[in-house]
């Protein structure tokens, strides 16, 4: 039973039990779960290093639930002690397992680099953005996920914004962002050589806030 739900803006001592919800959710292909807990971690910086908005929720005291996201124009508070940590953890990842480090590497730079395309492809370049959400397993069902991207739409629209949009794929609940509104504004599909890199389909979704 839930006795507590607040929502409040991330502190640094969310770090770790948020970290865990991604190391969960997304980071459980290799054996050594010290590694793992390491990447989503770098995950977890990245997003804040370009993020200015932040929503957490605590059930009964415990982060469960995380939004991010950066209206145009926003001044990025976190950038350069996120991008500091990030090669920290890179740097240990590395010591632990070279292999699947480098392997992290190649699916960032390609992730880019389709990012990148499907940006361009949807026209919404000009957009804010939702830089992550995530909820844990334990609390999905809840209606979670609705408050967090409600209140990261509430605030890229204070700032002027007339357009959102977010990167999602094949490992991820995508059909959560149709229930919410959202439009598939554009898609790739990774080839065969990429297919051990990258996820099969890779979405960006955006959604119109200028009516």
């Amino acid at each position: 039973m839930v006795s507590r739900v607040i929502y409040r803006p991330f502190e640094k001592d969310d770090f770790s039990a948020l970290a865990s919800i991604l190391k969960d959710t997304w980071h459980t292909y290799v054996p050594n779960q010290e590694y793992n807990a390491l990447e989503a971690a770098c995950d977890l910086v990245h997003s804040l290093e370009i993020s200015s908005f932040s929503q957490v929720v605590l059930v009964d005291d415990i982060p469960c639930g995380i939004v991010l996201a950066r209206a145009e124009g926003d001044r990025l508070p976190h950038a350069k002690e996120c991008h500091a940590a990030m090669d920290a953890f890179l740097e240990r990842m590395h010591k632990l397992e070279p292999k699947a480090t480098d392997e992290y590497l190649s699916f960032l730079e390609a992730e880019r680099r389709v990012n990148g395309r499907l940006l361009e492809q949807s026209g919404l370049a000009r957009a804010s953005q939702i830089t992550l959400l995530a909820v844990s397993g334990t609390a999905r069902g809840l209606g979670i996920g609705s408050v967090l991207l409600d209140a990261a739409t509430s605030y890229v629209t204070s700032r002027g914004a007339k357009g959102l949009y977010l990167y999602t794929d094949t490992d991820c609940s995508w059909k959560f962002y149709e229930r919410r509104g959202l439009k598939r504004a554009a898609m790739y599909r990774a080839n065969r050589e990429e297919r051990h890199v990258l996820p099969r389909e890779m979405y960006l979704y955006g959604m119109d806030l200028s009516a």
